[in-house]
């Protein structure tokens, strides 16, 4: 039987940086309509967030899942913490790729060692950050991470 040590490092070494965006995109209705309500572990604190500040609870979109997680591995490739793809794209074009029919969206996105928990703290104490999560007009989300790298997506169809 192998025995595991964990290493546990004071917060002031652990690196950490994010970064947030919000795209209003032109509305033009085409229609659609988020799927019934769903949600998945990576959304349970998002979701509590949510409640304790008095607001409907976002609906977990694989659509959204993918956005996310499409843009996590290609920070985590590229080494870097951007908006902006390695192909060039922002938020609104890769929700769009996937053909989610966005009316409104935003991003967070960060680098941590300490998974999806220190994303969200990390999100939860930066206002810009905050104020995506708690946006009124988005209906649904998607978190993922690839590495040290973290993007939430949420979004609204139009």
């Amino acid at each position: 039987m192998r025995r595991r040590t964990a290493i546990l490092l004071p917060l002031s070494l652990v690196p950490t940086l994010t970064a947030c965006v919000v795209v209003p995109l032109p509305q033009t209705d085409t229609g659609g309509e988020p799927a019934r309500f769903l949600e998945n572990p990576s959304g349970a604190q998002l979701n509590a967030l949510r409640a304790r500040n008095g607001l409907a609870p976002l609906s977990y979109s694989p659509t959204l899942q993918k956005v996310a997680q499409g843009h996590a591995r290609d920070m985590a490739r590229m080494q870097e913490m951007t908006h902006i793809g390695s192909d060039g794209s922002t938020i609104g074009d890769r929700i769009k790729r996937r053909g989610y029919n966005l009316r409104r969206g935003a991003e967070n996105i960060a680098v941590t060692r300490r998974g999806l928990g220190g994303a969200m703290e990390i999100w939860t104490n930066s206002p810009p950050h905050l104020s995506n999560m708690l946006m009124e007009d988005v209906k649904e989300y998607g978190i993922a991470g690839s590495g040290n790298y973290w993007a939430m997506v949420v979004a609204r169809v139009k």
